[in-house]
């Protein structure tokens, strides 16, 4: 969170253009997650966000594929809430949601080395 926090801009969320809050969604010993994979929740089209759950599933939250699966369901939720912002007529940067995905990516790498 605080890499993203980071490096996108410093009014990623006013509305001045969409974006994304992806939450991951971990399963525990009291709750687990509802739904498997994504699931979009809370759209405000005045401040152009979109909130998009993502399942962590079991063996992930036990710590096997962390990296591979963070970065790969955070791309796949900016696809979910390109086609979502699309179907709204409103445009979303893919090209800035994978800068900070790869920011997260190469800090993930960096922690593992």
């Amino acid at each position: 969170m605080n890499v993203a926090a980071n490096v996108r801009a410093s009014n990623y969320d006013d509305g001045a253009e969409a974006w994304i809050n992806p939450i991951f969604i971990v399963p525990g010993t009291i709750y687990q997650p509802e739904f498997e994979g994504y699931e979009l929740g809370h759209f405000s089209k005045k401040q152009k966000g979109l909130v998009v759950k993502i399942a962590v599933p079991k063996t992930v939250a036990a710590g096997k594929g962390i990296r591979e699966f963070v970065g790969g369901a955070l791309r796949e939720a900016v696809r979910l809430a390109a086609a979502h912002f699309a179907s709204k007529g409103i445009s979303f940067s893919t090209l800035k949601a994978e800068k900070i995905i790869l920011a997260i990516e190469a800090d993930l790498e960096s922690k593992a080395a």
